[in-house]
């Protein structure tokens, strides 16, 4: 017997609601720094059950989406960054990342600019400024990939546990 072409219609449209209202939850999450809003949610859901599985799958799926983006920012930033200070002549150490760089002290940029032979002081003072500038972005990006992230393993773990309770209570798989 074939499904109702409908249905399909409708699942979509209920998937894609639901990652809008999750998205506005991870938006508000990412806002106010904390996973209060998102966890709310997902009691909720994990009370009506297994059967919020999918829903639960579509959460995980944004808040993924979302840490991508933001690490493509992320990667972004820091080529741009790296790109300002290639052109003040000062070039970056191998191995430099995105959260190094965003830990990196004044006084230890500041020590890389004299090693590179930048000494005038006014060069100084810029590179200076697009690294302070830069840094600030940087620490805002990783500290929003950090909760995305505990987010992520908050619905992956209640995933796991109605995904074992949803076998244990389906007659078929005893």
């Amino acid at each position: 017997m074939s499904e109702d072409p409908l249905d399909a219609v409708y699942s979509y449209v209920e998937r894609a609601y639901i990652r809008l209202q999750a998205g506005d939850l991870l938006i508000r999450c990412l806002d106010e720094g904390s996973t209060t809003a998102i966890q709310q949610m997902v009691e909720g859901l994990v009370l009506a059950g297994p059967q919020s599985l999918i829903v639960l799958k579509e959460i995980l799926a944004e808040a993924g989406q979302r840490k991508s983006q933001l690490q493509d920012d992320l990667s972004q930033i820091f080529n741009e960054m790296e790109k300002s200070l290639n052109g003040y002549g000062v070039h970056l150490t191998p191995g430099r990342t995105p959260r190094s760089m965003a830990r990196s002290s004044a006084s230890s940029f500041l020590k890389l600019l004299r090693e590179q032979g930048i000494e005038d002081e006014g060069k100084q003072m810029e590179c200076l400024q697009i690294m302070r500038n830069g840094k600030e972005l940087l620490k805002g990006l990783i500290g929003s990939i950090r909760l995305l992230e505990d987010i992520e393993h908050y619905l992956l773990d209640w995933l796991w546990g109605l995904a074992y309770q949803s076998t244990r209570n389906d007659p078929k798989v005893s």
